[in-house]
């Protein structure tokens, strides 16, 4: 009797979903590409950071981007000579922002992602670039403890200024957020209950920011190299934390320092933000100019030099002439 052989049946066409599972499974199979992935998914990186970064050849590393470029998991902008690799925004697609989700959630504390967050930030350091414009320019404000000033500062610039700004805070020794922040707030209309005191070190290297505005002296002395900082500014005032005496007394101290900012953030506000800190702009031609001064002193000096020494030979062939006509 025969046995039937079995039939090799054709592999059917996928359909979309299932084609798209194992488009986003091979570009996430191999670990530098999630590595990759993970340090651009805030915010944007450029070849040769990339390449600082992971210590891969620029040939290497521009193969692993097209792979997770086709996958449409990263998303490229050009911004002059650079181009700039982003996570993409995976609103509408959702098997690769599941995907990306759950990578999140997993390697959240995994020690390597969290060593190559300072590998960006050297990266950032050493292969400085403008960053691409966004729809609202990144501010961080700075402070201590991240209790009272920067948290004030926060909310105000949020409130007055929201649609331009994308406002963050953080400290250099975050502590609790003490009631009479949010409660000298509320009697100007702005509820900062949602906000929460955060390390400084869960932002250096990560995200990119149009401003840095220290609030305090000690922030700034301790915080003197922020990598990923376009322009610099220092604001201080006064530590409420350190008001004592009666409530009513200390209550005045956060007043009078939530008076203060309300003043500075809308006057920066309405000036122009660009104009105040040109100065400071990590990227500004200033230096540049500056480092040349001395350079066209020195030419203008050696230029002056060689004017005058034909007359100064001129001079000696007359004085052996005379000499000469003397002596006959």
């Amino acid at each position: 009797m025969d046995v039937d052989k079995p039939q090799v049946v054709p592999t059917p066409n996928l359909p979309g979903a299932v084609q798209r599972v194992e488009e986003v499974a091979k570009a996430l199979s191999d670990q530098i590409r999630i590595r990759i992935l993970a340090s651009v998914a805030e915010d944007p990186l450029n070849l040769q950071q990339l390449t600082q970064m992971f210590g891969l050849a620029p040939s290497t590393m521009s193969k692993h981007l097209r792979l997770l470029e086709e996958a449409n998991l990263i998303s490229v902008q050009r911004v002059g000579k650079w181009r700039y690799f982003h996570a993409a925004n995976h609103t509408k697609d959702p098997i690769a922002g599941g995907a990306l989700r759950w990578m999140a959630s997993v390697a959240a504390e995994d020690p390597l992602l969290e060593s190559d967050a300072a590998r960006r930030a050297v990266a950032l350091t050493l292969k400085p670039a403008p960053p691409p414009k966004g729809e609202r320019q990144n501010v961080l404000f700075l402070c201590t403890a991240n209790a009272c000033r920067s948290q004030m500062a926060e909310g105000i610039l949020r409130h007055y200024a929201g649609h331009r700004f994308e406002v963050y805070s953080a400290g250099v020794f975050p502590r609790p957020i003490p009631p009479l922040t949010a409660e000298v707030m509320r009697e100007i209309g702005i509820d900062i209950g949602d906000q929460k005191p955060k390390s400084v070190m869960t932002l250096i290297g990560r995200k990119h920011f149009d401003y840095l505005i220290t609030v305090c002296p000690l922030a700034e002395s301790q915080v003197p190299v922020f990598p990923g900082v376009t322009r610099r500014l220092h604001w201080p005032m006064e530590d409420p934390l350190q008001a004592t005496g009666t409530k009513r007394a200390r209550r005045a101290l956060f007043r009078r320092v939530r008076d203060e900012l309300v003043e500075k953030i809308r006057d920066w506000i309405e000036g122009s933000p660009d104009r105040d800190a040109a100065e400071r702009n990590t990227f500004s031609r200033g230096s540049k100019k500056a480092s040349s001064a001395p350079a066209r002193a020195i030419n203008a000096r050696t230029r002056s030099t060689s004017s005058r020494k034909p007359a100064r030979r001129t001079s000696n062939r007359k004085k052996e002439k005379n000499h000469e006509a003397q002596a006959v």
